[in-house]
């Protein structure tokens, strides 16, 4: 972060570019390739300052760009849920997604697009690139460590830019060297983490997967594309909240998703203090899963492949 004389905050979302190879540093401004020193922001910015914004993150593997149908659709829906006035459709967004893909000429990354509701005029959106995050080496065999948090998400649906309470479960978490950071709400269930949704499968009744709703979570892509793997597996699922007797019943094992990690298994859970609380487990089914979604990913990764 840097300030200048003149009072002018270089805000940190324009600065989480990757410089790759090529040390590219670009963003996408209101449809436009510019350079991200052209983009300020003032101290007395208060919709910067609160937080008055959506995003979205995406991921690019060898090129290619990962589901921007569903996710130009969940930012939109998320702009729509906080309320301000906006522009932003597929027929901008999807094109600048991809037109800045081939100008960086990415392989592997990840993008992030990040809208900025203003009163009285539209909003600007931004896309920007990060570096690509890939999951723990034997994460999907082995499984990770979660912290729990206590804490809910203010408007669930929408993936705001107001982040505070999963910015601090998260670094609790990451201090702890935990995966990430379960939030448990006030009747005991937990609902997600910070930045993956939550399955749950019962060791006696194995094709069977859990859920919490999607009205208490912020659903994920990788949520989203999950279930429809588990649809075209003929799988069933229920969307049932789960409470933390459940979880450390022994009876329940447990499965995070996100865009950049796919599915993995919980291993271990520890206490908001860091102190392991409950080790969970990992039976084959949940690799199972993992395994299918991975698949599932494989054909559409074809499929989108042939279309290029």
């Amino acid at each position: 972060m840097e300030l200048s004389r003149g009072g002018v905050l270089f805000y940190p979302v324009v600065f989480f570019l990757w410089e790759g190879s090529m040390k590219q540093k670009k963003i996408i401004y209101n449809g436009k390739l510019v350079d991200e020193g052209t983009v300020r922001f003032s101290l007395e910015d208060t919709d910067m300052l609160y937080g008055y914004g959506c995003y979205e993150t995406l991921k690019v593997r060898s090129g290619l760009l990962y589901f921007p149908e569903e996710h130009v659709a969940r930012l939109i829906a998320s702009a729509d849920a906080i309320g301000f006035k906006h522009n932003l459709n597929e027929a901008g967004l999807i094109p600048s997604l991809r037109n800045f893909v081939v100008s960086l000429n990415l392989d592997n990354s990840n993008l992030r697009m990040v809208v900025i509701g203003h009163e009285g005029r539209n909003a600007d959106w931004y896309i920007l690139s990060q570096p690509a995050f890939f999951p723990p080496v034997k994460a999907k065999t082995n499984g990770v460590d979660c912290l729990l948090f206590f804490g809910e998400r203010q408007l669930p649906r929408a993936k705001s830019l107001s982040m505070l309470l999963s910015t601090i479960a998260y670094r609790a978490a990451c201090e702890r060297d935990c995966y990430d950071a379960l939030l448990v709400n006030r009747h005991e269930q937990i609902t997600e983490g910070t930045r993956t949704n939550v399955f749950y499968v019962e060791k006696d009744q194995p094709n069977l997967v859990y859920t919490p709703p999607a009205s208490q979570v912020l659903s994920g892509i990788t949520r989203k594309t999950f279930l429809h793997a588990l649809d075209d597996a003929e799988i069933s699922w229920i969307e049932e909240p789960l409470t933390l007797e459940q979880a450390f019943s022994g009876r329940f094992g447990m499965l995070i998703s996100s865009t950049s990690t796919t599915l993995v298994p919980v291993a271990r859970i520890y206490n908001p203090e860091g102190d392991l609380w409950h080790t969970l487990p990992v039976f084959n089914k949940l690799q199972t899963f993992s395994t299918l979604y991975d698949s599932w990913l494989e054909s559409w990764e074809r499929e989108a492949r042939s279309k290029k």
